[in-house]
């Protein structure tokens, strides 16, 4: 239906530690030549770390030393400085200052950086979190969720609508299931995940494809995944303006999902990194720059199909997604109407044909 719109580098300390990275302090930084951090109480480091390692787990180290007082080149290398920080830590907290970093130093050391930098570990720190929690555990959330591109987060600590649909593409990418809660498995991800930049460049339709994949089972909603209250691309809570769904009263802005429209935009905005119509709905989709009209025999998987009366006057939109090699059917990606979710199904033709490019 057509939308009507009002318009492995890992974390454990949010955004200080990203401050520590690159250059916190009076020490000198070297983010750009450094291993990409790796949380040292993650079972990809080692249980003892001490000197002549060289890793993330060693930049994760330097890092938190320079938030409690050290003042390290962070390169990785884990050398005869960062061997002296580690025996000064560990003698300023009661430990055997014997330079190895096992499982009594790391724990004390996340807790100092932690202290340090005003941020939280989500996995010990903080319980389940969703929509209407608020505090220092959804700025830290935010911030990470931010670095995995899932959504364009204001740090603010508020757990609202832009969160939750950040949330709901963190499980999507993650293929988590997709119902805003941040619990154990999202927490894990988030820490133990690798952030990759969106795509650019030339549309590569698998991604686009995977992509819309993600949301399969996603409740189709009137509006849902649109932006209506900033929460960019994914799915969201929707609106009742103008929606003439049968189910009354009309749900869409008290569900999340998204409608035909939306499941697009998600698809092409984490698929290959373009915001097509700039969450606009079907008709605006059709005037967007990266659409060239195609006739029918020449769609290739990835290409986009809308309905309506004329080729910039729709309604509706489905992303095919190529010949099934189980049945040979050609098939198609969709969000329907409401009642429906996102599903897998045979594709339907008699519509308007554009390809999409970078």
């Amino acid at each position: 239906m057509k939308t009507i719109l009002p318009a492995r580098r890992h974390w454990s300390l949010g955004l200080a530690l990203a401050a520590a990275l690159t250059g916190f302090g009076a020490y000198t930084a070297s983010a750009t030549t450094a291993p990409a951090p790796i949380p040292i109480t993650s079972p990809a480091c080692p249980a003892d770390l001490q000197q002549g390692e060289a890793d993330g787990c060693v930049t994760q180290l330097q890092a938190e030393l320079n938030l409690t007082g050290a003042h390290l080149t962070v390169d990785g290398q884990f050398g005869p400085a960062t061997d002296s920080a580690v025996r000064t830590f560990q003698g300023a907290h009661s430990l055997t200052a014997d330079g190895i970093v096992g499982p009594a130093t790391k724990s004390a050391l996340d807790a100092a950086a932690a202290a340090a930098s005003g941020t939280v570990d989500l996995r010990t720190q903080c319980g389940d979190l969703q929509t209407g929690v608020s505090g220092q555990c959804v700025s830290t959330l935010q911030t990470m969720l931010n670095t995995f591109n899932a959504g364009r987060l204001v740090v603010d600590g508020q757990f609202g609508p832009a969160t939750d649909t950040a949330v709901r593409n963190f499980q999507a990418a993650q293929g988590l299931a997709i119902d805003g809660i941040v619990g154990t498995g999202v927490k894990n991800a988030l820490y133990t995940g690798t952030p990759a930049p969106l795509p650019s460049g030339p549309i590569d339709s698998t991604r686009v494809l995977n992509a819309a994949k993600s949301y399969l089972g996603v409740p189709y909603v009137w509006g849902g995944g649109h932006s209506l209250r900033g929460e960019g691309p994914g799915p969201s809570l929707g609106t009742c303006d103008g929606y003439t769904g049968s189910i009354q009263p009309c749900p869409a802005n008290t569900t999340v999902g998204m409608d035909c429209s939306g499941l697009v935009r998600a698809a092409f905005w984490f698929g290959a990194g373009i915001g097509l119509a700039n969450g606009g709905d079907t008709t605006e989709q059709t005037l967007d720059k990266h659409l060239t009209p195609i006739t029918e025999a020449q769609r290739q998987p990835g290409d986009v199909e809308y309905f309506g009366t004329d080729a910039h006057n729709t309604v509706h939109v489905v992303l095919y997604a190529g010949t099934d090699s189980a049945t040979g059917a050609d098939m198609m990606y969709e969000a329907k109407e409401t009642g429906t979710n996102v599903h897998y199904v045979p594709l339907r033709t008699g519509g308007y044909w554009y390809h999409v490019t970078a």
